[in-house]
């Protein structure tokens, strides 16, 4: 059954199950059954074998962290776990509610916080998953602060997440793209500077540019579209039900805090997360390569990132400057050691929730790529007669479905990128880079709109938010942008003309700015009315 239309059906199951049941880990769960099922033929004892030892070897690993352990997982496990603690300790010495007070009297309006929260997604473009977590932990208390949803704070962070990462130069993003494209250059037999070629295709990544304007839009406007209206009238009510759980019990745990708390007791364990882990980045891709030319040097070094070390490095400095700077407030008798160690357990707990998720998140993720859905989706492509107009956008829309079920945009443009630019080489060498990057847009979007997705999953943990909240106020937003970015594509196909796409794509913003203020002034009039 692999290779066939029959692996289509564990992630249709998931995303139904999430869409109806709104219940995460019972979605995950009967997908990744249904996966084993599949791949065992429906035979019990085989189905009950291949979940034993997904689960093993999402796990453990040969020669991996400690010798046994899955270095991937498990580095982004402990970050996970060091930054529940790190969350709880900066809440216990006072330390997020000083920086909230002092951000927040600078920073005076929700419309200020969210582009706060927008400016440090585009700056932290190193990694996506970093870009997450960092970003949303910072702009919690803010959000809280000034009445802002978690999943208008989530939505923000995903949005800025990934299309940061794939369009610069200089991310772990671009280095494992350009590889790709080495290799598409040289089966082609095209010869090409591979940056150059990176550089030349950002002007065509669509999608980037609509999700990003969507941002913008949304904060400027206070755009709100299906359930996000919800969420944000709760938010502003203090009643936002978009906030996970393990946010609410770690908040109503740790009601004990030092009085005297200073911004330094957050800046300070964050910035050893954020600057241990760029380093960290650094240090390890610079140990990995052999040293050429400075131009080599320099892009070799992006190539040799050893993430999950860096993870690790930058969690445990980040952990330990939290832990010193809160042991200080033990002197000053308004906490205490209970009180410091309840804090370190109930931060690790807080985190296990989006931990199982996330575990199940892979499960899926690995039993389909066995399922060998990716192969089957891009076979449909290769045999269809596409005409050559409607390649861009088909090529765009077939990676958004894939990334889409399969939960990982690195897997959908790793299959479909050789396809992609071998097919346009053949076709139109013109098409070339046009059509890469109409794969890349695609997984993007996919990734963003799947609730499978590892990264949807690790921007609702570190914004707060609900899991199903994020995916389901997000969603019209990608795919509206989507759509915007498919019509750029489609446009493009048939003038390839860069300018023809852009204008399409500004005139249908003009078109959704119209609307935003239609909504805003129909809302303010019904305030008015109430």
């Amino acid at each position: 059954m692999t290779g066939t239309i029959y692996s289509l059906i564990p992630p249709l199951i998931t995303i139904a199950l999430v869409v109806f049941t709104k219940r995460v880990l019972l979605s995950l769960g009967l997908g990744v059954i249904s996966a084993a099922l599949i791949l065992a033929e429906f035979n019990i004892f085989t189905t009950f074998s291949i979940l034993w030892h997904t689960f093993l070897n999402l796990i453990f690993e040969t020669n991996g962290l400690l010798g046994f352990l899955n270095s991937w997982n498990m580095s982004i496990v402990i970050f996970l776990l060091a930054l529940g603690v790190i969350t709880s300790y900066v809440i216990l010495s006072g330390g997020a509610h000083a920086f909230t007070q002092s951000i927040t009297s600078r920073i005076k309006t929700r419309e200020g916080v969210q582009y706060t929260s927008f400016g440090l997604g585009l700056i932290l473009f190193i990694d996506d998953y970093f870009n997450a977590l960092v970003v949303g932990n910072v702009s919690k208390p803010l959000a809280t602060e000034k009445r802002i949803s978690r999943a208008r704070l989530s939505y923000i962070v995903d949005s800025t997440s990934a299309p940061a990462c794939i369009a610069a130069p200089i991310s772990s993003w671009a280095t494992g793209i350009m590889g790709i494209m080495t290799v598409i250059f040289a089966t082609t037999g095209i010869e090409r500077n591979t940056f150059a070629a990176f550089i030349e295709m950002i002007p065509y990544h669509f999608y980037v540019v609509t999700a990003l304007t969507m941002v913008f839009i949304t904060i400027r406007y206070n755009f709100n579209i299906g359930s996000m209206k919800r969420y944000e009238q709760e938010a502003l009510e203090n009643r936002d039900s978009s906030i996970a759980r393990n946010e609410v019990s770690l908040k109503e745990e740790n009601e004990i805090r030092s009085s005297k708390g200073t911004i330094w007791d957050l800046i300070l364990p964050i910035l050893a997360l954020t600057l241990g882990t760029i380093s960290a980045m650094f240090v390890t891709g610079y140990l990995g390569v052999e040293r050429n030319s400075v131009y080599n040097l320099f892009y070799n070094i992006l190539d040799h990132i050893d993430l999950p070390a860096s993870l690790l490095i930058g969690g445990f400095l980040g952990l330990i400057t939290s832990m010193v700077m809160t042991y200080r407030h033990i002197n000053y008798k308004e906490i205490t050691k209970k009180d410091y160690g309840h804090a370190f357990y109930t931060g690790a707990a807080s985190m296990f929730g989006s931990i199982l998720i996330l575990f199940l998140a892979w499960a899926i993720s690995d039993l389909i790529g066995e399922l060998d859905l990716g192969n089957y989706l891009a076979s449909i492509i290769t045999n269809a007669n596409i005409p050559i107009s409607f390649i861009p956008v088909v090529m765009f829309i077939v990676a958004g479905f894939m990334a889409f079920a399969t939960g990982t945009s690195w897997g959908s443009f790793g299959i479909l990128l050789p396809i992609a630019g071998t097919v346009a080489a053949a076709i139109d060498i013109n098409l070339m880079l046009p059509v890469m990057s109409a794969v890349l847009s695609g997984a993007v979007l996919g990734d963003h709109a799947s609730p499978i997705s590892d990264t949807t999953l690790l921007s609702a943990t570190g914004s707060g938010c609900e899991v199903t909240a994020h995916f389901s106020s997000q969603l019209p937003y990608a795919l509206l942008s989507g759509f915007i970015a498919a019509l750029g594509y489609l446009t493009y196909g048939f003038s390839r003309n860069l300018a023809f796409s852009y204008l399409i794509i500004f005139i249908f913003f003009i078109l959704v700015i119209l609307y935003a203020k239609h909504l805003k002034k129909t809302n303010m009039n019904s305030n008015l009315t109430t």
